[in-house]
């Protein structure tokens, strides 16, 4: 992977996950990486289009999936696209939690994992010294 791509898409998401938020800074014991969104075996395309910065939890938890089931609906969605959709309108922070706003962002929360009890601990902490949620 050239770095001159993923600089790109690390500044363009601010050195934060483009899923959860958090940023470089705040698990810097952990790698982010260069993200396919849709993956390459669906047909995905190593596009700057296709391509978003992810912490190394979110881009596991996601792998190669395209949908999640919505835990309050049972639809099952697609599941966020952080170049085609504005973050604000799938999820809001509430205190250490984030929460899905839409059906998709309820689908990605979940498949994703992003309020592990782990990730909510942190983000606590985060709060506590005024560094969450971000600006």
């Amino acid at each position: 992977m050239k770095i001159s791509l993923r600089n790109k898409a690390r500044i363009r998401a601010g050195r934060r996950c483009e899923y959860c938020r958090f940023s470089e800074v705040d698990l810097p014991y952990h790698s982010f990486h260069l993200e396919h969104i849709i993956a390459r075996k669906h047909g995905g395309t190593d596009e700057d289009e296709n391509r978003c910065w992810s912490c190394q939890h979110c881009n596991l938890a996601k792998s190669s999936n395209l949908s999640g089931r919505d835990p309050t609906t049972g639809n099952v969605v697609e599941l966020f696209h952080p170049r085609r959709q504005q973050w604000q309108r799938h999820f809001r922070f509430n205190g250490p939690y984030i929460e899905g706003r839409t059906q998709c962002g309820r689908a990605t929360l979940a498949v994703l994992n992003i309020n592990a009890p782990h990730r909510i601990e942190l983000r606590a902490d985060l709060i506590a010294v005024g560094k969450w949620p971000p600006r």
